[in-house]
């Protein structure tokens, strides 16, 4: 079966545990129960929780001075705590969010805003793992020298783009902000918001809802449907105090919800916690770009090579065991390949490499990585993904790759790319990286054998 995150539930009153854990889906999440501040601190470093759900008002150690200890231990700093509490006061939520959590949930606690918050904050977890991975891998990789140059890069001043109509509200959030060293512009409706994001960069986005033409919601969600503006964080301000509303924007991809008026400290402390996110996600995008200056990619496709990928894979396993999530692996290969290179050229097969190494990097997530196998072969490593989740992304990818008119097809009458695709996963069917490989190089023979142009799963499946 595959490992469930897991959440420990943090109250002195066993009734409000038992109620938070109803909330939470048992086929989902793995829960686990603390009820004082030391029996919370004790079981965090004993489970290594994926996230906390903390009370503050508790008997001797109190919720914030747990959180200020959990954030002063580089051991336990990124798990993400919600605050979870009766209190209600602007003062309480500034407290809480100065000791450091991660957010601020008031109590009754509404299932749906729960479920949000939880799936966001798992998302970072992935992102931080992953980026702490490639990060120590790609130091095995690179010279002392180039090392010393990467450490000294520098990213630009975080850019906020403050999305506003109403001229007093812009000068007081500028007032907010001064002083913090960010790069604050402006834009008055939907329509320059989206024409900004595309010609500039933008890091963060403090956007209204209530815009004139196009309102914020659906600003949102043509930025979370772009690829090179999805990770832009965005806090949505709004005198809606509406609950609905609140769900629908996190359902939609925004990161915050500040409801108007708003606290400065509060707006800060929000702030600076999405640009540290953005951060992250820049970071796993830069460290792949760099790793081309340290000769771990394959220079036809621009995909990982075999050697990145071997490394990489038995990296992945031994976080898989301590970590207990699964791994899965796609090995894919080009129909008929030897057809293009007979018939159009070594220069024109080159050509098609290129092209399908594009689209793979493409559309795989951040987490994962895809690698130029050998020759027309080709492996995608998948964290945190199970066999059923390979399968769906398997799919995915090979109808992208069908409906994409490659530029060398023409070139032969009649023909159309295909490529055959076999899984396996860890540890359901395979008990090392050398077998992951195995199994799913059986099961693309498998794809192969029984007509090409198609998805097959590891034998023992």
């Amino acid at each position: 079966m595959t490992p469930k995150p897991k959440i420990l539930i943090v109250d002195d009153d066993p009734l409000n545990v038992k109620l938070l854990a109803a909330k939470l889906p048992m086929d989902q999440y793995e829960t686990f129960r603390a009820y004082n501040g030391e029996e919370a601190l004790e079981k965090i470093a004993k489970e290594s929780p994926d996230i906390v759900l903390l009370d503050i008002m508790m008997p001797g150690m109190d919720g914030y001075e747990v959180t200020r200890k959990l954030k002063n231990n580089p051991k336990t700093r990124d798990i993400p705590v919600i605050l979870i509490t009766a209190l209600d006061e602007p003062e309480d939520k500034v407290k809480g969010l100065k000791a450091g959590a991660d957010e601020f949930l008031n109590k009754p606690v509404h299932t749906a805003e729960l479920a949000a918050r939880i799936r966001s904050f798992l998302r970072l977890r992935q992102y931080q793992n992953q980026l702490k991975t490639r990060t120590e891998s790609k130091q095995l990789f690179s010279t002392p020298e180039e090392e010393k140059k990467y450490l000294q890069s520098t990213f630009d001043t975080p850019s906020v783009l403050l999305v506003e109509d109403n001229d007093k509200d812009i000068r007081l959030i500028q007032s907010y902000l001064n002083g913090e060293g960010y790069r604050l512009s402006f834009a008055r409706d939907g329509e320059e918001t989206l024409s900004r994001v595309q010609g500039e960069k933008v890091d963060l986005l403090l956007l209204d809802i209530l815009l004139p033409g196009i309102d914020g919601f659906e600003v949102c969600r043509r930025l979370k449907d772009i690829e090179h503006t999805r990770d832009i964080q965005i806090v949505v301000i709004t005198c809606l105090q509406d609950l609905e509303s609140r769900i629908r924007g996190l359902e939609l991809g925004v990161d915050d919800f500040l409801v108007k008026p708003i606290n400065k400290y509060e707006l800060r402390t929000r702030l600076k916690a999405l640009l540290q996110k953005k951060k992250y996600l820049d970071r796993l995008h830069v460290n792949y770009e760099t790793a081309i200056h340290f000769a771990i990619t394959d220079r036809r496709t621009g995909l990982y090579n075999h050697g990145y990928f071997e490394h990489m894979l038995e990296t992945e396993i031994k976080r898989s065991r301590r970590h207990k999530h699964p791994v899965s692996l796609i090995m894919m290969d080009i129909d008929d390949f030897k057809q293009y290179n007979d018939s159009l050229g070594h220069l024109a097969g080159d050509e098609i490499l290129k092209e399908l190494g594009k689209l793979i990097k493409k559309n795989i997530r951040e987490v994962d990585l895809g690698a130029r196998y050998g020759g027309e072969e080709f492996a995608i490593i998948l964290p945190y993904t199970d066999l059923e989740g390979a399968k769906k992304g398997a799919q995915r990818i090979k109808k992208i790759i069908t409906a994409h008119s490659f530029r060398r097809e023409i070139s032969i009458p009649s023909k159309k790319l295909t490529i055959s695709m076999g899984i396996s996963s860890y540890p359901s069917d395979s008990a090392s990286a050398q077998e992951l490989v195995q199994r799913a190089d059986e099961a693309l023979y498998t794809a192969k054998k029984q007509g090409k142009n198609r998805i097959c799963i590891s034998p023992s499946n």
